[in-house]
């Protein structure tokens, strides 16, 4: 049984509208205009299908069908039967980017349909901690709807060790669920509210900051997402199995290939703080979907340190474009060997998700 610990099956509509520019998702809540749209983008640059507007294109293509379930069932023609999918839902209501179309309950209430009904679901539960009522929600959703973990994104504004999470890491180690946080930087889903604002909450850091003099919101809510926000936690919770997703991002794999001594890169922070916590984790989703980093995977699984500690994820529907998705996991395979990618695509999720 093989896992892929890290996708998406989030709609148009559980974007806010204004995260893109010109009330586009209020635009696309229609299918067909997200059509007609993706085919305008798509065809800017007919020369390449891996540029910035057909990364545009494919998501809002996805995005822009009828249902999870329909996004699930795209997702896993690429990959052989009897797979399993750990699915990440998004809350982006407290993102201040405008109004969510769709009720973050909703999407909820149909991912545990779509994982009641489908037995290769392993859904998620993604917390904001401004969400009033949210630790409820999630105790319902574990208790009562079967959810398997627990989804953090800092980006949107709170640190890891926001004081409002620590009675759910509680509970997750109490009872055994996992935790998946997003670790990467300058992502586009982050906080849009008033810089002001966002200075404010930084100021709140546990760790120095580097010069923010200067830095677009996208730079600052990085900020958010450094994994030495995540050192305070592992400390508190030291049972508590937490995966810092996305290996900090191929951005600073590149840096880490030119410059390997670099202390502050997130590559060789992650690596360190593998060997250093028994129940941490990361995995490989977006960042090593490029084949230029399987080399840098395969030398990182002959580390017994590091090895057990890797997990297979895509980070569907975000890679660049369907020909990865369909390519990735058997490249990856080939480029890997039998031994390894079971390795990080079934003894390690297994052992990170509790499943037997």
């Amino acid at each position: 049984m093989y896992y892929n610990c890290h996708i998406h099956t989030f709609l148009n509509v559980d974007v806010p509208e204004k995260f893109l520019p010109l009330s586009l998702v209020r635009f696309l809540a229609s299918k067909e205009r997200s059509r007609f749209l993706a085919r305008i983008l798509h065809h800017i640059n007919p020369f390449t299908d891996n540029d910035l507007f057909d990364r545009y294109a494919r998501f809002l293509m996805t995005g822009g069908l009828d249902s999870q379930r329909s996004v699930l069932a795209k997702c896993a023609a690429y990959y052989p039967d009897g797979i399993k999918f750990v699915i990440l839902p998004m809350d982006m209501a407290y993102m201040e980017a405008g109004r969510v179309p769709r009720p973050y309950d909703v999407q909820i209430a149909e991912l545990a349909d779509l994982a009641s009904e489908n037995q290769a679901v392993i859904p998620f539960f993604h917390v904001d901690p401004r969400r009033p009522g949210v630790f409820d929600m999630f105790k319902k959703a574990v208790e009562k709807d079967g959810f398997r973990g627990l989804k953090i994104y800092p980006p949107l504004g709170y640190f890891p060790y926001d004081d409002r999470l620590y009675p759910i890491y509680k509970y997750c180690q109490t009872n055994h669920i996992p935790v998946i946080s997003h670790c990467s930087p300058y992502n586009a889903v982050h906080y849009r509210g008033c810089k002001h604002e966002l200075l404010k909450m930084l100021s709140k850091s546990r760790i120095p900051l580097p010069d923010l003099k200067g830095k677009s919101k996208k730079e600052l809510c990085s900020c958010f997402s450094d994994p030495r926000n995540w050192t305070p936690v592992l400390e508190d919770f030291p049972s508590l199995k937490i995966c810092i997703a996305h290996f900090g991002s191929n951005y600073y794999l590149d840096q880490y290939l030119d410059d390997p001594g670099q202390a502050d890169n997130w590559f060789v922070i992650i690596k360190k703080m593998l060997s250093d916590y028994p129940n941490l984790y990361t995995d490989i989703s977006y960042t090593l979907n490029d084949t230029d980093y399987f080399s840098v995977l395969k030398i990182l699984l002959t580390d017994k340190d590091l090895k057990h500690k890797i997990l297979f994820g895509s980070d569907y529907y975000m890679v660049q474009t369907e020909a990865q998705e369909r390519r990735f996991s058997m490249d990856l395979r080939a480029f890997l060997g039998e031994e390894n990618f079971n390795l990080i695509a079934m003894e390690n999720p297994k052992r990170f998700l509790g499943e037997r």
